[in-house]
């Protein structure tokens, strides 16, 4: 099976949109997007970034990374209605890559009669109108993408003006982390053979299965977006958990239960981690060996949890796009979302 990964012309034909130079170009986003911009006069006390499948996930990047280096409660919004203690107080960010999002329209328009800064990242579309024509703050980033496949230049741009209205130095973090992700695309890439891609040995793993993907609370990000890019790209069943808080419910139908092999724990094991929520890490992966599982483990670099959830996010990217591959699906149309939206319209 990893053969076949290591077969360029079999996976062109298979990944007829060119899906794999969307999920490549993610460090290269970050980099453009990581702007100087001005400095935004602004007061917030809380931080609201509201949005939806891809769109949203830059927001679980950031309410990560604010909760261990911002004062700012910070909170991600994956609905039509804010919660009712946002105020003109609280600095909004409405995140739409298409811009047409029905859900974020409406919450754009639920944010407007809050009254407090707001800045909308998009590259067009209805919600880019309607700020434009209200005199709001617009970021536009490229268009011509998936949104799943844009979180660079999405995260990127959030992130600045999180910086830029002097909350926390997230930008310049993500920045400095940029060498270390260049050189680990080099070693995901398709023409990296499999022999030294993780992503191709972890695909290999985990192909007849259905993966349950696990990390500590402080990089959940990158356990959710395995579980996103898996479910659209592989077009498979995958799905996540927190640690410690799946050692509270979901180990006991691990260790318990009945047995199913194709059920599969994936462990994001970051180098960061420290503490009590590192030993439950590891007394979590010891209990599954001890009990006959055979965990995936994936061991993040990086000096700290940020740098851990992008090299998670990356390696996860390569991941979904591997199984596809295996699966001989074309990983960019998602057919399901398609229907859906039509019948919501």
């Amino acid at each position: 099976m990893l053969a076949h990964l290591d077969d360029l012309a079999s996976m062109s034909r298979i990944d007829t949109t060119g899906m794999i130079d969307q999920l490549a170009s993610f460090p290269y986003q970050l980099e453009d997007s990581l702007v100087d911009g001005h400095r935004r006069d602004v007061e917030a006390a809380t931080v609201v970034v509201g949005g939806l499948g891809g769109s949203a996930m830059g927001g679980d990047v950031i309410a990560e990374y604010m909760a261990l280096r911002s004062s700012a409660p910070t909170m991600v919004v994956r609905d039509t209605m804010l919660p009712n203690w946002v105020d003109e107080s609280t600095l909004i960010l409405i995140i739409s890559y298409s811009g047409n999002t029905r859900e974020t329209v409406s919450l754009y328009e639920a944010a407007r009669e809050r009254g407090g800064p707001m800045v909308i990242i998009t590259s067009g579309g209805r919600i880019g109108q309607l700020a434009e024509d209200d005199g709001e703050e617009v970021v536009l980033v490229p268009s011509g993408l998936q949104p799943r496949a844009a979180l660079g230049y999405l995260l990127g741009s959030a992130a600045s003006v999180i910086e830029s209205a002097r909350l926390s130095p997230m930008a310049s973090e993500i920045r400095s982390s940029l060498p270390r992700l260049k050189i680990l695309l080099e070693d995901l890439r398709p023409q990296a053979e499999a022999s030294r891609n993780i992503a191709k040995r972890i695909a290999n793993r985990l192909v007849n299965t259905m993966p349950f993907v696990y990390a500590p609370a402080s990089i959940h990000s990158a356990a959710r977006r395995w579980q996103t890019q898996i479910n659209e790209n592989s077009k498979m069943l995958c799905l996540s958990g927190e640690i410690p808080e799946i050692d509270h419910n979901q180990i006991v139908g691990w260790i318990d239960g009945v047995r199913d092999d194709r059920n599969c724990p994936v462990i994001l094991r970051p180098s960061s981690e420290e503490g009590m929520n590192a030993r439950a890490l590891y007394a979590t992966i010891d209990l599954m060996v001890d009990s006959g599982l055979d965990p995936v483990i994936v061991d993040l670099e990086g000096d700290t949890p940020l740098a851990n959830a992008l090299h998670g996010i990356m390696i996860g990217d390569f991941v979904s796009y591997y199984l596809a591959m295996m699966r001989e699906v074309d990983p960019l149309p998602v057919p399901a979302i398609t229907e859906l939206k039509k019948r919501l319209a």
